[in-house]
């Protein structure tokens, strides 16, 4: 039997990054964007909203999702708009 090999141990000077703790902390929403939370147009009320369910292409559900991200607003905020912009729009007519 050969001799065991000495443990490799983390030094507190580890260069490995995936080993450094993420001490930041978790921004949502707009805070995304790079804007601070207080300087947030929106009220800080809370909403009230009702369930919403609908179905779309996958593709199309893909671009969705990744202008929301992009854009640092929430998909429900983004639908939301598009939703109140075609009803103003659909009235106009």
């Amino acid at each position: 039997m050969s001799p065991r090999r000495a443990r490799k141990t983390v030094s507190s000077t580890a260069s490995n990054s995936a080993l450094t703790p993420n001490t930041e902390r978790l921004r949502v929403g707009d805070e995304t964007a790079g804007r601070p939370a207080a300087s947030r147009t929106e009220t800080t009320e809370k909403r009230v909203r009702v369930p919403f369910g609908s179905y779309l292409p996958p593709d199309l559900q893909r671009q969705f999702k990744a202008a929301c991200v992009l854009q640092g607003i929430e998909m429900q905020d983004a639908l939301e708009q598009a939703i109140t912009r075609w009803l103003a729009d659909t009235t106009d007519s």
